[in-house]
């Protein structure tokens, strides 16, 4: 009995066998063995066996004939050859339009290196188009793609009915939903978010507010989370006093003055009152650059001297593309990284059965937002 291959190693070991296989059997038209024949020589199961020779299937090496069985396929004839893959994005709109520098629109031209890389065809469902929104309620259209990608789209149930196709990965671009088998691609928010933090902790600042999103458990605990264990690393528990979260979403996202995540009377109010607590911080974190700025903003209003005695940092580093600011410390995501994971996600083959996640990078950019405190760092304390 062949050896027993572990879980996550097993449709890698099968495919390389199989190529080995076909190596052997280097003549177009020779035959390979069954799929049950296979699943026991290579001591994996049958869907492993059908799900890897679907993929070879797909990039030409193979002919499956119904009835008759699989084949080396022949290259030379064109006999065989790989069928492109196609993917459709559904995506809330058409973000080409947005002016200047948008994230999405970087995201977008992402998606379509991606696809032309990967020799694939990459077909848009934007749902502000009707006639392009109507192809969601055909299954029969559906299930002309190998996968889907959403962008600005996070409707549990139209992402639940594209996974219920079974037809491919369903991919979630810059974006969470909870309870789907997705694969959801976003930023490394935790690892960034603790850099940002790290570095202030290393200018010696103790007193580090957070101006966080609204709903953070579902909309985004990663950068929270990043920011509480910088601090617990050095023996700082988080200070709740010290934490900025707005109640609703309601009036948060406007087009003016700092773009589409931008954050105005909520963050001012929460500048004012963190700077009126008896020990106030030094510096303040924002979730991301949209509320950063306006926090400077405010900081500097209150005479704090944002980059001389204050610090303030934020996630994104949108403010340098956008040309908002020159000067705010923070952590750059990027956005065509991200949209080319998502494209070889979808292109997997195997939707997942349970929610994953792939986490890009990020790199944190020092800027003159950022400073020593005016005054020398408390002692440091372990809280348990």
């Amino acid at each position: 009995m062949p050896a027993v291959v572990h879980r996550t190693k097993r449709r890698e070991h099968t495919r390389q066998r199989i190529q080995e296989l076909l190596k052997a059997r280097a003549a177009a038209g020779a035959q390979l063995s069954s799929e049950r024949e296979l699943a026991r020589e290579i001591g994996v199961c049958r869907v492993t066996v059908r799900r890897v020779l679907a993929d070879l299937e797909r990039e030409g090496c193979l002919e499956r004939r119904h009835g008759a069985g699989t084949f080396v396929a022949d290259r030379g004839t064109g006999r065989g050859r790989a069928r492109t893959a196609r993917l459709a994005l559904v995506a809330a709109r058409d973000y080409r339009t947005m002016p200047g520098w948008d994230l999405r629109k970087e995201m977008l031209a992402g998606l379509a290196d991606g696809s032309r890389r990967a020799g694939a065809e990459l077909a848009e469902i934007r749902l502000d188009h009707p006639e392009e929104a109507a192809r969601l309620e055909s299954a029969s259209e559906l299930r002309r793609y190998d996968g889907f990608i959403s962008l600005g789209v996070d409707d549990p149930d139209l992402l639940a009915s594209l996974a219920a196709l079974d037809r491919g990965p369903v991919v979630l671009l810059d974006g969470y939903v909870r309870g789907l088998p997705l694969t959801m691609v976003v930023d490394a928010g935790l690892e960034g978010m603790r850099e940002v933090t790290r570095h202030l902790l290393a200018l010696g600042h103790r007193r580090i507010a957070f101006i966080d999103c609204f709903n953070r458990a579902v909309n985004n605990p990663e950068k929270f989370a990043g920011y509480r264990a910088a601090l617990l690393e050095r023996g700082l528990a988080v200070d709740e006093a010290l934490v900025a979260v707005p109640a609703s979403e309601d009036g948060l996202y406007d087009a003016e003055p700092f773009g589409a995540y931008a954050v105005d009377e909520f963050v001012s109010a929460a500048v004012r009152r963190l700077l009126a607590l008896p020990e106030p911080p030094t510096a303040i974190i924002g979730f991301d650059d949209g509320r950063a700025l306006p926090a400077v903003r405010e900081a500097e209003r209150l005479g704090r001297g944002v980059g001389r005695d204050f610090s303030v940092a934020g996630f994104g580093d949108q403010a340098v593309r956008r040309g908002w600011s020159d000067r705010l410390t923070s952590s750059r995501i990027y956005p065509r990284q991200m949209a080319r994971e998502a494209v070889r996600a979808a292109l997997g083959g195997e939707r997942p059965r349970e929610a994953r996640t792939v986490f890009v990078p990020t790199r944190l950019f020092i800027r003159s937002s950022t400073c020593p405190p005016n005054t020398p760092p408390e002692e440091e304390t372990s809280h348990v």
